[in-house]
């Protein structure tokens, strides 16, 4: 993999149409008034080439000595998410197979290659002896004290390795030759040359046609992650992809997580950094917009929608805190009318409150905030944009993985 061209894009970089053609990832292009954008971050890995695209804001003039670590923590970001059950970015049949791999790596963990357990007798003198057949079917002789058998008959147990073994093993050792990019794949190694592995279609039916005589969910799981993963093996050829075409999703979800780890307080129209935050930001449900009373009169009459307003994060102690991821630029270009509402609708539910109201974007420059609309002197509405060094939330986010929580 060290060997391939390596060539570092932006989200949201112009190229051009021929360029997207030579590097084959004109679907992963958005196209406006004839001019082509990359629209996606992460990896793709061709035969010659590995292309990796970083988020926009994400520096990447001069990170030629360090860009395998940054494409590794991009990556990881994107395995958290695709591993989580509540993952908001799915993939597509072509990227590599994170969730189905990390079924069977977890299983690899806690039992080790799959094993069989069989039962079955052995003759002996020494062991858990199965009396009911000694007595049956043993050698008998008379003796002082008694009836003596001879040989007994033993209770014993072994491991048999079977295909489902075999399957582990050659999708532990397959993932392995991704382990420079992708961090959560596993060290194995491997020295089988099953042949049975050059047809991954023969496979996959022979792993449909067993599934039904598993039970246990641990087992379901298994086989269905050998499937997924020899379906992406069948088709993926030297084209590996691990991206997502979502990536303010992952914006917002990283700034809950630096919110919640940093925010001690406001002052001045800047957040206040440090240590020891005791913040809990958090997304709450959508809000209704009319009352109660005023949804039940539309009820009568036959209405069925009803408006709702959706906050990214919200804190609420002393102060009324309410912020808004903002991946794109485009956002912050003309008035945010619909963060505007937000106070207005916030000062309705808490009138003796003061609100904090603002928009977070990426940077690749140290934080600073400047004001977006000003209307304190009026009535109190003020919002401010912030801007987070894209880098120092990334590297925070994935130290503090543990916090991470895709499903909500």
């Amino acid at each position: 993999m060290k060997s391939k061209e390596l060539i570092i894009l932006n989200d949201g970089q112009e190229i051009k149409k021929s360029e997207a053609e030579e590097l084959n990832i004109i679907e992963y292009c958005d196209v406006r008034n004839g001019k082509f954008t990359v629209s996606f971050v992460g990896v793709i890995i061709q035969r010659e080439k590995l292309i990796a695209s970083f988020p926009k804001h994400y520096d990447i003039s001069s990170m030629d000595n360090s860009a395998e670590e940054c494409i590794k923590k991009i990556l990881s970001l994107i395995s958290l998410s695709r591993i989580s059950s509540g993952s908001f970015d799915k993939g597509d049949n072509a990227e590599f197979p994170i969730k189905a791999y990390w079924e069977i790596a977890s299983y690899f963990k806690k039992f080790g290659l799959y094993k069989d357990s069989e039962k079955y007798n052995e003759l002996g003198y020494a062991g858990n002896v199965d009396w009911n057949r000694t007595v049956n079917q043993s050698n008998k002789l008379m003796g002082k004290d008694g009836i003596i058998y001879f040989p007994f008959v033993l209770r014993k147990t072994r491991d048999t390795s079977v295909f489902l073994s075999e399957c582990m093993d050659y999708v532990l050792a397959d993932a392995f030759n991704y382990a420079d990019m992708i961090r959560i794949v596993l060290n194995y190694k491997s020295d089988s040359k099953n042949r049975i592995f050059n047809n991954h279609d023969y496979v996959i039916s022979q792993l449909n046609k067993i599934k039904g005589n598993y039970f246990k969910d641990t087992e379901k799981r298994l086989i269905q992650g050998l499937i997924d993963y020899m379906k992406w093996k069948s088709k993926s050829k030297d084209n590996v992809r691990l991206l997502t075409l979502k990536f303010e999703d992952y914006w917002e979800k990283m700034i809950e997580v630096y919110l919640n780890g940093n925010f001690v307080g406001y002052a001045n129209d800047q957040i206040i950094f440090g240590e020891n935050s005791t913040a809990q930001f958090e997304k709450p449900r959508q809000m209704y917009i009319e009352s109660q009373k005023i949804r039940d009169e539309r009820k009568k009459n036959g209405e069925s929608i009803f408006y709702r307003i959706e906050l990214d994060h919200l804190y609420t102690e002393d102060v009324i805190y309410i912020f808004d991821s903002k991946y794109f630029n485009e956002d912050v270009r003309s008035m945010n009318y619909k963060q505007a509402y937000y106070h207005y609708h916030m000062k309705s539910l808490y009138p003796e409150r003061d609100i904090v109201n603002g928009l977070i974007m990426p940077t690749k420059k140290e934080y600073y905030s400047k004001t977006h609309i000003d209307r304190s002197d009026i009535d109190g509405v003020k919002i401010t944009e912030h801007y987070l060094n894209l880098q120092k939330v990334l590297d925070y986010v994935l130290e503090h993985k543990q916090a991470i929580d895709f499903e909500n």
